[in-house]
Formats: C-alpha cells, structure tokens, sequence
C-alpha cells in the first residue's frame, strides 16, 4: 500500500513541502510507493495556532473549492499511513459532521514541529486513527498526556544533507552564522502586560521559572503555577495556548541574548532570515545581514560557513535541524545547553549556559574559529554521527517502522 503526504502549511522558508517532499524520497527507495498532495496555504481556513478553537466551530467555514476537489479525490481510499506537517487536516469535517480524515482507510500521522501549546485545536479533534510524531520527547509526553485519544506518539527527529566534501573544507567562510527569523522579545512582553492583571500574573511568574532553571518546561512552569488549583485536566492545554506569549517571548529573548553576547565578541556574524532590520545591533561593523534562503537552499548556506550559533531554548528535549544541518557539512556548531543535548550531541557540538554568559561564548567560539586541531576533530566526530542517526534515510526508517508497526 502507498503512504499519502500532505502538505497543508508551508511552514519556516517553505520547509514544509522540503521536509513531505525528502522524507517520501527516502520512503520509496525503502519499497513503499508514496503519493503527494499539497493544498495551498490559504485553502483551507486557519483556526490560528496560538488562540485554539474546537473542530465545529470550522465547520461552516468553506474550504478553497479546487482544494475541496483535491480532498474529496481521496475519501474512501485505503493507505498505509497519511502523513502531515502541523497539519490543518485534522479540522475538517463532512456534510455529516464527521471529520474528514476519518473518511480514509488509513492512520493519520500529524508531525509537530514546534510546541504542541500552539496546535491545540487540532491535536483536540477526536479523529478514530490518530497518531503523532515530535522532534522533543517532552512534547510527545505532553501530547499523551492531554490528548489521550490520539493512540501513540513517537519521537522521531529530522535529518539533514550532507552538500559538501572534506576537500572542499577550506572553501568554508571564517565566519559565524545565524539562521532564523528574528522577532523582537518587547512586543511580546508588552501584550503580556496588556493581558488582565491575572493572566499577567501568572505569565510573569512562569518566565521567572523558566529563566531560574535550564531544564524547565513552559508546561511545567504553568503547571507549577496551577498545581494547588481545582482546575479540569481538560483546561490545562488551553490555558497553556492561551498564555502562548511566554514561549514567544522566551524562546526570542534568548535568542536575541546569544546573538548580542556573540557581536560582541567582535567575531565576524552572517545573518541569513527575515526581520532581522529591527535588530538593535545589525549595523554593528561586524555583522552583515542577508535574507533568508528557501529551506532546500540553507544546507548550501549552511556548508559555506565555519561556524554556527543555534538557540532553541523551546526544544528542552529535542535538536533544531539546523544543528543537524550543521554537523552533516562539517560547520562548527554551537547550541544551548540542556540534559538532552548533552547526552545527545556530547563532545560533537559546542553549547553555551542560558545565561550566555559573554566569556563562556567569547571562549567556545575562539575554540571553533581559530584552533584548527579542535575544529577538526569535532566536526569529524559530528560528521560520524550524523551518518549513524541523522541522515534522511535514518528518519525514513523510523518512520516506516512505525507505519508498518501499527
């Protein structure tokens, strides 16, 4: 049987369709045949990923007519597994007020990016074949945990290309790179303040919390917020979603951290995303600024450079696949620390305190950039590693023998 690979959202610099697109390359050469379907972005209507809405209430909003036809053409058909990207899908619902994805003979497989806290309104519908993936083992945890219909959840992390060869090394730019889009962490403070007096509250507190300890979580900051409360397990995740402002302003706060701590080092920074004019420090003569890249474009970008700087502070049990992108082309990484990362990426990346401390960062990246020995040996060992676990062909292994377990 065929695997079916939606593409509802096109997500970060057109990932989406890259990520469906890569992975069912790998299915195909592993004998499984797939077959694509990609509804344009708008097609169908958004509940929003940060204020969560029941299935029903989409119910009487219309679906782009071309990408109705495209969805109908698949009811009744038999999978072996439907695959898609915080998908919108799950949303759908017939004439009948039953949900479309139920009108397939098939497991649905939604594979969460991000924070399930913003995918609420469709991790909540009551599908009959519902599982999931997530790049974090705690998100999988909290997914089981608040939304119990769907049957198994599954850590599964993303790959990356290698695009470069060891003799091409010394083409690399002494340089540090900085992916993503930039987004400055006041605007999120200041909707946080015009929140009423206890939601702002409550949200304050569960900053202290995150900035007082590296491993928490934005879940266990608000649960330990609510923990002597009466309220409904039910309630949890939509509190969480409502007060989704904490994990935007903490995840751009530090980013915005890293990257101060790292100019100011007065090493060379490229910086490749969007937005990145409203940062306070992007004339500094020792950064230059480019736009992004689409996603099938960034392993090249990626491969150009020496170095790079991550932060993903909202991944307290899971990698960015930048860091993946990084060790597959022999780049220098450096990534915030964590309990996961350490076990996962010990001795192959260099990671830096939350508090970004400016000699730790000053030190670490003078390792990567000027002592050759130490680069070397790294990006070798990072290299090895990456061809264990992170290649696509890893991540379509995993998947398959998930599909085929079910």
């Amino acid at each position: 049987m065929k695997v079916l690979i939606f593409t509802t959202r096109q997500l970060c610099y057109n990932s989406g369709y890259y990520f469906a697109h890569r992975i069912g390359e790998e299915i195909e050469k592993l004998g499984i045949e797939c077959e694509y379907c990609e509804i344009p972005e708008n097609a169908i209507p958004s509940a929003g990923t940060q204020i969560a809405q029941p299935a029903i209430e989409n119910a009487g909003k219309s679906v782009d007519e071309e990408a109705e036809k495209m969805l109908e053409s698949y009811i009744g058909k038999e999978y072996l597994a439907i695959l898609d990207f915080n998908s919108k899908l799950p949303r759908l619902i017939l004439d009948d007020e039953s949900y479309y994805l139920d009108s397939i003979d098939a497991p649905f497989y939604n594979f969460i990016l991000d924070h399930p806290l913003y995918h609420h309104s469709t991790l909540d519908c009551k599908l009959k074949n519902y599982y999931a993936f997530s790049i974090d083992e705690n998100h999988c945890k909290y997914i089981q945990n608040f939304y119990p219909h769907i049957k198994a959840v599954y850590q599964v992390a993303l790959g990356a290309e290698n695009v470069i060869s060891l003799e091409n090394l010394q083409e690399k730019k002494k340089s540090i790179l900085i992916m993503g889009t930039y987004r400055n962490p006041d605007i999120y403070m200041k909707q946080i303040y015009n929140m009423n007096k206890y939601a702002e509250k409550n949200m304050r507190v569960m900053l202290e919390k995150l900035e007082n300890d590296n491993e928490m979580t934005v879940e266990n900051a608000l649960k330990c917020i609510i923990n002597n409360s009466n309220i409904e397990k039910d309630s949890f995740p939509l509190i969480l979603n409502k007060y989704y402002l904490v994990e935007m302003y903490y995840r751009n706060y530090y980013r915005k951290k890293m990257v101060d701590a790292l100019v100011n080092t007065g090493f060379h920074i490229d910086i490749a995303g969007e937005w990145w004019e409203s940062y306070d420090k992007i004339n500094s003569p020792n950064v230059i600024w480019n736009k992004a890249v689409r996603f099938d474009k960034s392993y090249e970008l990626i491969a150009g450079y020496r170095a790079m700087a991550d932060s993903s502070p909202f991944f307290k049990g899971g990698v960015h696949d930048r860091v993946y992108a990084g060790i597959a082309n022999y780049t220098a990484v450096m990534t915030d620390y964590n309990d996961y990362r350490n076990r996962c990426l010990q001795d192959i990346v260099q990671m830096y305190g939350q508090e970004c401390n400016y000699e730790e960062i000053c030190q670490k990246t003078d390792m990567m950039m000027n002592n050759d020995t130490f680069y070397k040996e790294m990006t070798q060992k990072a290299y090895e590693e990456y061809m264990n676990n992170y290649t696509w062909k890893s991540v379509a292994k995993r998947i398959i023998k998930h599909f085929l377990s079910e």
